[in-house]
């Protein structure tokens, strides 16, 4: 349904860039993007770093020059290395632009925990997230679900956190 719903919105906008680690050649940890990157090209498919401040900050960028950025996040409790970015940047550049610079940006994380993974790969961080300003959060809870949040999420000027959930 991710898959699906990425290929539909980036055909129908060109302004949709993807980004993150892994997400191009392999296709994502949970190969959510599989495919894309032939489909679209290693220029709106874009393998990032192992760095998620680079990932969330290039968003940024990304962004305020137009382009309607979709990163992914291999695992939400990693997002605590790019928080700063996403609570003082992404959530509220908007506002602190005076709407000069929309954050059209949906942040893709799986989340969850009780999945017997490593340390970081299951935490719940979500709810940090729920209190900063300007950001909206999405949890699906099916799969169809998934398809229509994602596709309203990527739809709307401000910026999204899409939680996946693990299990």
């Amino acid at each position: 349904a991710i898959r699906a719903c990425l290929s539909a919105e980036m055909q129908r906008d060109e302004r949709i860039v993807l980004l993150g680690q892994d997400i191009g050649v392999n296709g994502g940890v949970f190969r959510a993007t599989e495919g894309l990157q032939e489909q679209f090209g290693a220029d709106r498919v874009v393998d990032m770093p192992l760095a998620e401040g680079v990932i969330i900050g290039s968003a940024v960028g990304l962004a305020c020059s137009g382009l309607v950025p979709i990163p992914e996040l291999q695992f939400l409790g990693f997002g605590s290395q790019a928080f700063h970015q996403i609570e003082g940047q992404v959530a509220r550049m908007r506002f602190r632009s005076q709407g000069r610079y929309p954050m059209p940006i949906v942040i893709r994380a799986p989340f969850g925990g009780n999945v017997r993974t490593p340390e970081m790969h299951s935490d719940a961080h979500e709810a940090k997230y729920a209190n900063a300003a300007g950001l909206k959060i999405a949890m699906p809870a099916t799969a169809r679900d998934a398809k229509g949040l994602l596709a309203e999420a990527i739809r709307d000027p401000d910026p999204v956190l899409f939680c996946e959930p693990l299990r």
